[in-house]
């Protein structure tokens, strides 16, 4: 039986025999189908109403709060 030198180097050492690399899973996964459908997921997602709920990230909110936790 002749045994096979692993590359320390490579990122699919550590798999088992008969284990699916990353690489080989997102080549098989990533056909022109599952790509539409992730586009359309990600367009139905920013037309989102639940983007209202999001916190004010602007600056003029975050200098309103470091300003009253001076004063404090």
């Amino acid at each position: 039986m002749e045994q096979l030198h692993t590359d320390s180097t490579s990122p699919d050492n550590d798999r088992t025999p008969g284990e699916e690399s990353l690489s080989d899973y997102v080549k098989r996964m990533e056909t022109s189908g599952n790509l539409k459908k992730l586009a359309q997921k990600l367009k139905a997602d920013l037309k989102d109403p639940a983007v209202e709920n999001m916190p004010d990230l602007s600056f003029e909110k975050f200098e309103e709060k470091r300003t009253q936790q001076d004063g404090q």
